[in-house]
This record gives C-alpha cells, structure tokens and sequence, in this order.
C-alpha cells in the first residue's frame, strides 16, 4: 500500500471508499449522459455522441454499481445511518443512470436504423 492509499483512507471512513469511487464515476457519466442528451435532442449532431465508447460505458456503468452495492454492505455492517443511506443513494442513482443510459441507446439504434 503506497503512502497516497494510506492518506486517502484517512480522509474518508471505513467503508466509503468504494462508495466515493463510485460517485465519482456518477460524476463522469452524467456529464457523458449530459452531453449524449444535448447531441441528440437538442443540437442534433448524432456524430458527437459517444457511440464508440458504448461498451466501455455500459461496463464502466456496471463496475460502478458493484462499487456502490458493495460499498452499502459496508456501510450496512457499520450501522451508521448517514453511510447507509448516501451509500443506498449513490446505489439508487448509478441503477437510474443505467438504465437512463440503457434507454437512450436503443432510442439512437432505433433513429440510426430508421434515417441510415
């Protein structure tokens, strides 16, 4: 273990550490979302959007909630209310950022189909 890992759970509780790597993947897939959305609704540039990176989405989407489910058993153990319910948080909005993602694939396969 490097002297950085040692700083960096000393920062956070036991536990949280998965939780907060994946929020911080929330972070990088809502901005993802944020602008797969924009591209396709409203500007309508659908060679901006991110159709290359799909499967290292979706499996980045999946690890992230591992992380999550994994990080709320922890939190579960600690019986401490706060972790246990931003860790089910963090949990319940990987889950809707899936399957938010999910959808908006098979809506730019269903117009690439119809316009291609």
């Amino acid at each position: 273990m490097l002297w950085r890992d040692r700083i960096a759970v000393l920062f956070f509780p036991q536990g949280m550490m998965l939780t907060v790597a994946s929020l911080m993947l929330f972070s990088i897939h809502l901005s993802v979302l944020a602008s797969d959305v924009h591209n396709f609704y409203f500007t309508h540039h659908y060679n901006r959007m991110s159709f290359h990176y799909t499967v290292v989405l979706m499996f980045s989407h999946v690890i992230s909630i591992c992380w999550a489910a994994m990080g709320s058993l922890y939190a579960e153990m600690l019986n401490n209310k706060f972790l246990r319910y931003s860790a089910l948080t963090i949990l319940m909005l990987n889950g809707a950022m899936f399957f938010n993602r999910l959808s908006l694939e098979f809506l730019a396969l269903h117009y690439r189909e119809e316009n291609h």
